[in-house]
């Protein structure tokens, strides 16, 4: 009998030093604040240049040290010129706080998808397709590189500030290095509940391990809720034990075709290949994104704007 998760609860820190508009810090001037959070702030900044960035601060005392892994991910993820990720600009410390410099993007998929006009939350199907193929890419490149994200969601992937086409992943404070110079770690026999309760795969609720699998497994859950359908039977229910059974009562072939109603049934081949994969396993990333791609081209969406390009 599988036994009831738990959430591990990762203390907030104390709320960073607050920066005014105009200040100057090290070679950047705060323009405006864009967001908070509870690990810190996301400022709106330039250089001398008038060139715009953002900005991402955390207390230096922070019980947690999750911006450390935003500047190992994108540092890495520049060195090899990872197309749907941040540039690292700068990094620095300054009056109880360390930040760094990056790209400045635009909005969340998530907050876009809210503001589609047909009123349900998500997006049509062929701009839901056409984010999936650039989703999977991001993975393929992260996972390249060896690290998985462990909190895939809407809301951390955004759209390019000047390329409202172009996809971009984000926020790796959940990251964890998968491999080291011997190859693919070995699991560990117990891990704590890392990232989004909707969204989690299998293997955190059962604190296994997570492996390149599971980012994918939650990916496909998001391209599901918040992407196609706009809604999962467990949207309401924020109990970890009642959330696994459904996940696991989807994978019922009486449920699953309930579940992806809405869906190409390419959704449920997916499902059905992610769920095949072993912890040491390589996806099959090429494969991924030409099924997607093929499903666009057989539906004729291969010219289909986006829809934040349509409001």
């Amino acid at each position: 009998r599988m036994a009831k998760s738990v959430l591990t609860a990762i203390p907030a820190p104390p709320p960073p030093t607050a920066f005014n508009d105009g200040e100057v810090i090290g070679n950047w001037t705060i323009e405006c604040k864009l967001g908070e959070g509870g690990f810190g702030a996301v400022y709106k900044v330039f250089n001398d240049k008038k060139q715009y960035y953002a900005l991402k601060v955390e207390d230096e005392k922070a019980a947690v040290r999750l911006l450390k892994l935003d500047v190992t991910v994108l540092c890495e993820m520049g060195r090899k010129r990872a197309s749907h990720f941040c540039r690292l600009r700068d990094t620095g410390n300054t009056r109880g706080v360390n930040y760094m410099v990056m790209t400045l993007v635009g909005q969340s998929l998530n907050d876009l998808r809210r503001m589609v006009p047909n009123g349900k939350k998500h997006f049509t199907l062929p701009c839901a397709l056409l984010i999936g193929v650039q989703c999977i890419e991001a993975l393929e490149e992260l996972h390249s590189s060896g690290f998985l994200h462990r909190d895939i969601k809407g809301g951390n992937f955004t759209i390019g500030r000047n390329t409202p086409k172009f996809i971009y992943m984000i926020d790796f404070g959940m990251c964890r290095k998968f491999v080291d110079k011997e190859g693919v770690r070995r699991p560990r026999w117990s891990c704590g509940f890392r990232g989004t309760l909707q969204y989690a795969p299998i293997s955190c609720h059962i604190q296994r391990e997570q492996s390149r699998k599971d980012d994918l497994e939650s990916w496909l859950y998001t391209q599901h809720v918040e992407f196609t359908n706009g809604d999962v039977p467990w949207r309401r229910c924020n109990v970890p034990y009642e959330v696994l059974k459904m996940k696991m009562a989807i994978r019922n072939p009486d449920k699953n075709a309930t579940f992806f109603a809405s869906c190409p049934r390419l959704y449920i081949d997916t499902l059905e290949y992610i769920d095949k994969l072993y912890y040491y396993d390589v996806p099959d990333y090429k494969k991924l994104i030409n099924d997607f791609k093929g499903c666009i081209i057989h539906n004729k969406f291969e010219n289909a704007l986006y829809d934040w390009e349509k409001i």
